[in-house]
């Protein structure tokens, strides 16, 4: 697995760390150790290199929709 997909793997089951990333996404990403290349291509929502840099060729976008339900 890919440090992104580590990363966003643990976004995924981290509250507070998704928090921290709604405020600032970037300064996360780099805490996290992604690279100016993956932070980059998260950032402009470039899926085709999204693709190439999770090294899974079978990758599907989903969309989420947050309602802010707590």
């Amino acid at each position: 697995m890919s440090a992104l997909s580590d990363f966003f793997t643990q976004l995924g089951q981290d509250a507070q760390l998704m928090e921290d990333y709604k405020q600032n996404p970037e300064a996360v990403m780099r805490a996290h150790g992604l690279t100016d290349v993956e932070i980059n291509a998260v950032m402009t929502g470039d899926i085709e290199k999204l693709k190439v840099l999770n090294g899974d060729q079978n990758y599907q976008t989903f969309v989420l929709v947050n309602h802010g339900n707590n």
